[in-house]
């Protein structure tokens, strides 16, 4: 198991604002878009992301006390009648028994019968957004059917960036078919589209310019819109070739909000050579 405290330089007993502190200074150091190592900014995120939430560092913090079976004897602190039942799962309604032999001998018999509902289900559905909607921070409500039939409301705050493919969850507020048993979840799953001429690789943004053949032997400026509505000038070295991609650094989409940190534009150049009078190419040949 990775030990995230090593991971961000911090103390087992720092506090969250430590923990957030040590992350900022070790992300400017190590994101690729300042040339840094994707793996290493990758397992750094994963450390802060586990650490900041509480939640999430208790279980990770358990998991690393008892995580391994414990010395002297006896079972896992794990190893229980639950974590079987999840792995039977598939046996249907006939459950089944499971003979399991401990360290010191003594014979463990486990039974689990499938003849009770186990709760109620998870309630998944998609939302989309184009690529210019996740520029910016959002909310939005939705309306989803039950299980039972009836409508439910969800609010989701989609933060600048979101990623295709992310699920927000929302306990308490799935299916509620079974009486007297806790509601499931709402597993909302994001749907980012391109959008306005924008494609979306990871955190890069990708367009697509026409110019004609004179534009690109002599060097060209035209005005490109982004996505978030901002009018930029950009600059066709003379002699550009057909397939050249512009670099424009920084704006891309959101990666960091509190450290400013996007990704990158890319500007492909398409060259149109025009169809030409007998005089236009006579010019030409007297160049």
């Amino acid at each position: 198991m990775k030990n995230y405290y090593d991971i961000l330089g911090v103390d087992e007993k720092a506090t969250s604002a430590e923990i957030t502190r040590a992350f900022k200074d070790l992300a400017k150091q190590h994101h690729p878009d300042r040339g840094g190592d994707k793996d290493r900014f990758q397992e750094i995120s994963e450390a802060h992301d586990t650490l900041k939430n509480s939640q999430k560092r208790h279980d990770y913090d358990t998991m690393r006390k008892f995580g391994g079976t414990r010395q002297g004897g006896g079972e896992h602190p794990f190893f229980n009648e639950d974590i079987f039942g999840d792995f039977f799962s598939g046996f249907g309604n006939e459950g089944f028994t499971f003979n399991f032999t401990g360290r010191n001998g003594d014979e463990r018999i486990f039974r689990n019968v499938r003849n009770q509902p186990r709760g109620n289900r998870n309630v998944q559905v998609r939302m989309a957004i184009s690529i210019k909607e996740a520029m910016m921070n959002n909310e939005k409500t939705i309306n989803y059917k039950l299980p039972s039939g009836r409508e439910e409301f969800a609010t989701v705050k989609i933060p600048a960036g979101v990623q295709h493919g992310v699920t927000f969850k929302f306990s308490g507020m799935g299916d509620d078919s079974i009486r007297n048993m806790p509601r499931g979840d709402l597993m909302v799953v994001m749907s980012v589209l391109d959008s306005d001429g924008y494609t979306r690789k990871g955190n890069d943004l990708y367009t697509d310019k026409t110019i004609d053949c004179f534009q690109a032997v002599r060097g060209h400026e035209f005005n490109l819109k982004l996505l978030e509505n901002k009018v930029i000038k950009v600059k066709v070295p003379a002699g550009t070739q057909p397939g050249t991609l512009l670099t424009l650094k920084g704006l891309g989409m959101p990666v960091h909000k509190t450290l400013n940190i996007r990704g990158n534009l890319y500007v492909k150049i398409h060259i149109l050579i025009p169809q030409l009078s007998a005089a236009d190419l006579k010019k030409i040949k007297d160049l």
